[in-house]
């Protein structure tokens, strides 16, 4: 019986919390994405692009102009006795200019993904295990993106 209670009252507290998620699509946006340019790797500059494409829509006040620097590195970590690279260290860096049309406010932000990964002898398959990989770290700063918008919208 006391058990009983106990879980019902932990479960009308959770209840009451007040969580909402991060990632939720149906949010109210108070600004509007105009022109969209990006410099450097085209792929993921067009991945980028395409998943901003929905923060270009409605009719909003504060109105935004975007410039992407995209740079991707990929680096030799560690080597084996023959002198064939045996392990890599890939990056993917995103700074985000995000110029308002009115006042001409800059605003500047930074987004870096790294990951570390060991090497196959097959070329074919370590070809395939970098495209997956980079879509990846691709997606994680796309969400990244998404959650600065929605943290910079409140200040607005």
């Amino acid at each position: 019986m006391i058990k009983n209670i106990k879980y019902t009252l932990i479960f009308l507290f959770l209840l009451s919390c007040g969580y909402s998620p991060i990632y939720q699509t149906n949010q109210k946006i108070n600004f509007k994405l105009d022109v969209i340019n990006f410099s450097g790797d085209n792929e993921i500059g067009r991945e980028i692009i395409k998943s901003l494409e929905k923060f270009k829509e409605g009719e909003n006040s504060n109105i935004f102009n975007v410039n992407l620097k995209i740079n991707k590195r990929e680096v030799i970590v560690t080597k084996d006795k023959k002198g064939d690279p045996s392990s890599f260290k890939s990056t993917i860096e995103v700074n985000l200019d995000l110029i308002n049309k009115t006042n001409a406010r800059v605003i500047n932000k930074k987004f870096i993904e790294e990951i570390t990964y060991d090497s196959i002898e097959n070329k074919f398959e370590l070809n395939q295990y970098k495209k997956k990989l980079e879509k990846n770290m691709v997606f994680k700063i796309v969400q990244d993106i998404g959650i600065f918008f929605s943290v910079i919208q409140n200040d607005m």
